[in-house]
C-alpha cells in the first residue's frame, strides 16, 4: 500500500527522540532569552537610577563651580571647610590638584575631602581612578566634564560609586573636582554590578537549573527505562534470559505494554509448535500412502511380462512420480518448519568448528555417491552464535545447492573463516555459475537459474524446486545474519556472514 503523503513528516514528528531534542533546545534557549530581556530591562533601571544619581551630583558641581574659579585664592587647610559647605546628605566632594609645572609623568594629589577621610583611603581611591585612566585625560588637557560610574567596594563594607569629575584651570595648575555617591539604598547598591550577580537573578538561575535537572533526570530515566525494556524484549526473544516481560518491567506504565509482549510472544510461540506438529503430521500422513504404493508395485514389477516395455514405462513414471512426491513432502517440511523458526527461531548454542563439520560429514555419503568431492577447512576458529539448527540447516541447503549443480568430478569446498570480527562460512563449487542479471533474485522462493546440463543427473532426480535457498536466506535472517552469493572462476560461490558476537 502506498504511504500517504505527509506521513513521513507525522512519523518524524512522533519521534520520542526529536520531542526530547525540542524540549532540550528550549531548555537551553530559554534561559538566554530570559537573561537578554531581563537584562536589558535592569540596564534601562540602572540607567535611569544612575542618571537621577548624576543630577544630584550635577547641582552640587554648578553650585561649586564659580567657587572653583577662585579655588587659588583660599588656603589650602581652607579648601575642606569650603567644600563641606556645599555637601548634602550621601554626596563625598574630593578636590584633587596637579601643579602646572609638575612632572609629565607626575599625578593628581588630594588635597580636601568633605566628609573627611583617612589617608590612606584617599590614596587608594586615587589609586582606582588611575587605573581607569581618567587621570592622565585630565592631566593632558584639564578640560571637560568626565561622567563616571565606576563603583568602588571599600573594606569596611560600604559601596561608593564616582559619577563625575570635574576639572578647572587655574594659574596654579588643574583641580579637579570628584564627586561621588554613597550606595545606602539596595537598589542603588546594585548600581554597576553585572546583572547576574543580582540575588534574584541568581535565585532565578537556581531554581530554573534546579528544575531542568529534575527534568532531565525524569527523561533520562524514562529513556533508559525504555531501552532496559527493549532490551529486555530482545533477551527474552532470543531465550537468553529467562521470566516475563511483565517480570521484568520497572515501569508501572509499561505493565500493560508488558503484558501484551508476554502474550504475543505465547500466540507465537504456541502457533511454532503448532506448525511444526502440523509439518511432521502432513510428512507422516503422506508418507504412509506414498510407501504403500511403492510396496503395492513391487509384486506388480515381477509379474510383468518379457518385452511389455510400455508397461515398464509407466512403472518407471509412476516410481518417478513417488520420488518427486516424496521431494514435495520433504520441501513442504522445510518450509512449515521455516516459517515457525521465523515464529520461534531456535536459539541453542553451537560450537560453530564442530557444526560445519558434521554438516560436511552429514552430506560426503551424498557427494561420494554423486562422484564429487566435499572437503571442509576451518581456517579460523570462532564463537558460534545462537540458533544452531537454523544455521546447520542453512549450510546443508547451500551444500545440497552446490551438490546438485557440480560436474561429476567436481570439487565443493566448505570453509570457515572470520571477516571484520564476523564468521564466516563459504561454500565454493565448480558448477555452471548464474547470468548476472538473475544474482538478485536468486534467493527468492522457487527460483532456479542455474543451468542443468553439466549435471544431468539433477534434473532427472527431480530435486530442485527453488527452495533450498531460499530455506537458507530465512533461516539467516532469522539468527541475525545475512547470506550473499557470486560467480567466480570457474564456479559458483555462496557466502553465509553470521552476526558479530559480543
Amino acid at each position: 500500500m502506498a504511504e500517504r503523503p505527509g506521513s513521513g513528516l507525522n512519523r518524524l514528528w512522533r519521534s520520542l527522540t526529536l520531542r526530547a531534542a525540542l524540549v532540550l533546545v528550549l531548555f537551553v534557549a530559554l534561559p538566554f532569552i530570559l537573561y537578554l530581556t531581563f537584562r536589558q530591562a535592569d540596564f534601562d533601571r540602572q540607567r535611569l537610577l544612575l542618571e537621577s544619581i548624576r543630577v544630584k551630583g550635577l547641582t552640587v558641581s554648578r553650585a561649586l563651580e564659580e567657587r572653583l574659579q577662585d579655588v587659588d585664592t583660599i588656603p589650602m587647610f581652607r579648601l575642606g571647610d569650603e567644600l563641606d559647605r556645599f555637601r548634602t546628605e550621601g554626596i563625598a566632594l574630593r578636590l584633587l590638584f596637579r601643579p602646572r609645572d609638575a612632572a609629565p609623568d607626575s599625578g593628581f594629589l588630594y588635597v580636601a575631602s568633605a566628609p573627611a577621610v583617612a589617608p590612606d583611603d584617599l590614596d587608594w581611591e586615587r589609586q582606582q581612578l588611575a587605573e581607569t585612566g581618567v587621570l592622565d585625560r585630565l592631566a593632558a588637557s584639564c578640560a571637560g566634564d568626565v561622567p563616571l560610574a565606576l563603583r568602588m567596594d571599600r573594606a569596611n563594607g560600604l559601596t561608593r560609586l564616582i559619577t563625575s569629575i570635574t576639572p578647572v584651570r587655574s594659574k596654579r595648575g588643574c583641580w579637579a573636582l570628584v564627586i561621588s555617591n554613597d550606595l545606602t539604598d539596595r537598589a542603588e547598591q546594585r548600581l554597576g554590578l553585572p546583572y547576574w550577580q543580582a540575588p534574584e537573578v541568581q535565585l532565578a538561575a537556581a531554581v530554573y537549573f534546579g528544575f531542568a535537572a529534575i527534568v532531565l533526570l525524569i527523561a533520562f530515566d524514562l529513556w533508559r527505562s525504555l531501552l532496559r525494556f527493549a532490551a529486555t524484549a530482545r533477551a527474552v526473544a532470543e531465550r537468553r534470559i529467562e521470566g516475563r516481560f511483565v517480570q521484568r518491567n520497572r515501569l508501572p506504565e509499561l505493565e500493560t505494554v508488558a503484558a501484551a509482549f508476554d502474550r504475543m510472544e505465547d500466540s507465537l510461540r504456541a502457533t511454532a509448535g503448532e506448525l511444526r506438529y502440523a509439518a511432521e503430521e502432513s510428512a507422516h500422513a503422506f508418507k504412509t500412502p506414498l510407501g504403500t504404493i511403492r510396496q503395492a508395485l513391487v509384486p506388480l514389477r515381477s509379474r510383468l511380462p518379457q518385452g511389455d516395455e510400455r508397461s515398464r514405462q509407466a512403472l518407471q513414471a509412476i516410481d518417478a512420480a513417488l520420488d518427486r512426491l516424496d521431494d514435495l513432502v520433504r520441501a513442504a517440511r522445510h518450509l512449515d518448519d521455516a516459517v515457525a523458526d521465523r515464529l520461534d527461531p531456535p536459539r541453542e548454542a553451537v560450537d560453530l568448528d564442530a557444526l560445519v563439520e558434521d554438516v560436511v560429514e552429514a552430506y560426503a555419503g551424498d557427494a561420494a555417491a554423486r562422484n564429487l568431492v566435499l572437503e571442509a577447512e576451518i581456517a579460523s576458529t570462532a564463537s558460534a552464535p545462537l540458533g544452531g539448527r537454523l544455521i546447520a540447516d542453512a549450510l546443508g541447503q547451500v551444500i545440497e545447492n552446490a551438490l546438485s549443480f557440480s560436474p561429476p568430478q567436481g570439487r565443493v569446498r566448505v570453509r570457515l573463516d572470520r571477516e571484520f570480527d564476523r564468521p564466516v562460512i563459504t561454500v565454493a563449487d565448480e558448477g555452471p555459475g548464474v547470468p548476472a542479471e538473475w544474482l538478485p533474485q536468486i534467493f527468492e522462493r522457487h527460483a532456479s537459474f542455474r543451468d542443468h546440463s553439466s549435471r544431468p543427473q539433477a534434473a532427472e532426480r527431480g530435486q530442485n524446486f527453488g527452495l533450498g535457498l531460499w530455506v537458507a536466506r530465512r533461516n539467516m535472517e532469522a539468527v541475525g545474519g545475512t547470506i550473499s552469493c557470486a560467480n567466480r572462476p570457474g564456479g559458483f560461490i555462496v557466502t553465509l556472514a553470521l552476526p558479530r558476537q559480543g
